[in-house]
């Protein structure tokens, strides 16, 4: 049986911009050729299922409905499950991930956590939190969300973040700030990727024009760039 990639988009810090990773996964997804599923784990919110609707809901309290996600990897029909953790959900999935047979599953299903920072030093504190928790049993890639701005050295210069960088040797993309703002804010009022967005036919205004249509793909080509680069990560 061929190999499946399940790729968790960790249950971080709120506000660090997981979803928004999530989406830009998506977004790259939907032009590969690759058979894939989306999974919204966050039973709060259900942001990612917002922007994408076909995104099956999963509930991360419910252990046999969070068992579902290593199942249809398991099954080969989707070769890539993208999962979109709720804030903060580390307590539960932590104590799920103790029950994962990762050497049982070695052949048919590898785990890829993202894990997002931002300027904000505790969001390096939770993630080192889960790749403490989680060893070696997953590949990672810290996606550092540049909204609040490009400096982020807690990874770098905490003792507890060098011995991540140096042990568990993370793939790293960068997030740029998507501006303006006001952009930012009509997406999220039209439950909008930017892949939904460039893909519209119906006029929007502030969205659809020349010039912003200009600047996303200006944007989405940044962002896919450091994606292909990752291929072999992201890919079975």
């Amino acid at each position: 049986m061929a190999k499946s990639v399940i790729h968790i988009v960790l249950g971080t810090k709120g506000g660090v911009g997981k979803t928004t990773l999530a989406c830009h996964l998506a977004d790259y997804l939907a032009g590969q050729h690759v058979p894939h599923l989306l999974v919204d784990a966050d039973d709060e919110n259900h942001s990612f299922h917002r922007f994408f609707p076909e995104a099956l809901l999963v509930n991360p309290r419910n252990v046999r409905s969070i068992d579902s996600i290593v199942g249809m990897a398991e099954s080969g029909d989707h070769r890539i499950v993208l999962v979109d953790l709720r804030a903060g959900s580390g307590e539960e999935m932590l104590r799920w991930f103790e029950d994962v047979p990762f050497d049982e599953l070695r052949e048919t299903v590898r785990f890829v956590g993202w894990g997002c920072v931002t300027t904000d030093p505790d969001s390096v504190v939770v993630l080192l939190r889960w790749a403490n928790s989680l060893g070696d049993r997953v590949q990672y890639v810290v996606a550092k969300n540049e909204k609040d701005g490009k400096e982020m050295a807690a990874l770098e210069q905490t003792k507890e973040g060098a011995e991540f960088l140096k042990k568990r040797r993370p793939e790293e993309v960068r997030i740029p700030l998507l501006s303006p703002s006001a952009a930012v804010a009509d997406l999220n009022k039209n439950n909008l990727s930017l892949g939904s967005a460039l893909a519209l036919k119906e006029k929007i205004p502030g969205l659809t024009d020349t010039m912003m249509r200009s600047r996303f793909r200006r944007y989405q080509r940044v962002v896919f760039d450091q994606f292909d680069r990752l291929a072999e990560v992201i890919f079975p």
